[in-house]
């Protein structure tokens, strides 16, 4: 199982679940937990989103192997879910996974490195859902 050492809090899921990312066959229409009812006040499509979290994951699969970047994904789809998605929520989300799948492997591995500040963020912006 995917177990890294920062977890998103559960707020982007349901946007990425929406958007298919993973190569899991969706492409949009949902996924596991997602019907949009818990996607936020609205905003973008979530590609934005879900293509940063694509890359992260990507960069995660090529610093820890073992893992996959299917399992990569389901992880973060599963923590995203419990919060409301609105536009500056997945913003900071797609802020923290881009500054993510640019660091090195070992910055990655590191549990505070120079994506703090992104990752401080999305709690400060996302919501649980209630």
């Amino acid at each position: 199982m995917f177990t890294p050492k920062k977890t998103i809090p559960s707020l982007a899921v349901a946007m990425l679940a929406l958007t298919g990312c993973g190569g899991d066959g969706n492409t949009g229409t949902g996924g596991s937990g997602a019907s949009g009812g818990s996607g936020g006040s609205g905003g973008s499509d979530g590609n934005g989103l879900a293509a940063a979290l694509q890359a992260f994951c990507m960069k995660a699969v090529e610093c820890f192997p073992g893992y996959t970047l299917q399992d990569c994904v389901n992880y973060y789809n599963s923590q995203i879910a419990m919060y409301d998605v609105t536009p500056a929520c997945e913003a900071a989300a797609t802020s923290y996974f881009n500054c993510g799948a640019a660091l090195s492997c070992a910055e990655l591995d590191m549990y505070n490195n120079s994506c703090d500040d992104e990752f401080d963020a999305i709690f400060n912006v996302c919501m649980p859902l209630m």
